[in-house]
This record gives C-alpha cells, sequence and structure tokens, in this order.
C-alpha cells in the first residue's frame, strides 16, 4: 500500500492510475442526520480542493470522509 500525503491525493491516485479501479474504492461518510454512509468511488464526477462532487452534482465535503477502503482493504481512516 502506497501513502499519501492527503485524502485527495489518495482519491485522485485511484481515480487516474490506469492499473486501479476506482469502482473498487468504498467510502463511508457522515450524511447529517442519517449518519454513516458508503458510496462506491465510480459515482465521484470531480475530485476538488475541499469537495468531491457525485456524479448527481451533490458536494461531499472531505473533512465528512471517515475511512477510505479498496478492495476489501482500509486505505485511510480518519483521525480522532
Amino acid at each position: 500500500m502506497k501513502k499519501f500525503k492527503t485524502l485527495r491525493d489518495l482519491l485522485n491516485y485511484f481515480r487516474w492510475n490506469p492499473e486501479e479501479d476506482l469502482g473498487e474504492v468504498m467510502i463511508e461518510f457522515i450524511d447529517r442526520p442519517k449518519g454513516i454512509r458508503t458510496i462506491k468511488g465510480d459515482s465521484i464526477k470531480d475530485i476538488g480542493h475541499k469537495f468531491i462532487y457525485l456524479e448527481d452534482d451533490t458536494p461531499l465535503p472531505l473533512h465528512r470522509i471517515t475511512r477510505v477502503v479498496y478492495k476489501g482493504e482500509t486505505w485511510w481512516v480518519k483521525k480522532g
């Protein structure tokens, strides 16, 4: 597993690396008021500086992401 400086760098790695499959990425995030939800990486339309934008143009703040899993392996977990 590679190391990345930021969550954004990790997501861009899966998005742009032809050897990886963004569809295999699962992203856990806090959805207020519903609680913890999970989306697949292939629902990401764009990765901005502070948000990811989903296919339906919904912005998801990066600070709400709690965990990133790739092919069943946790690659990133929010500290705290």
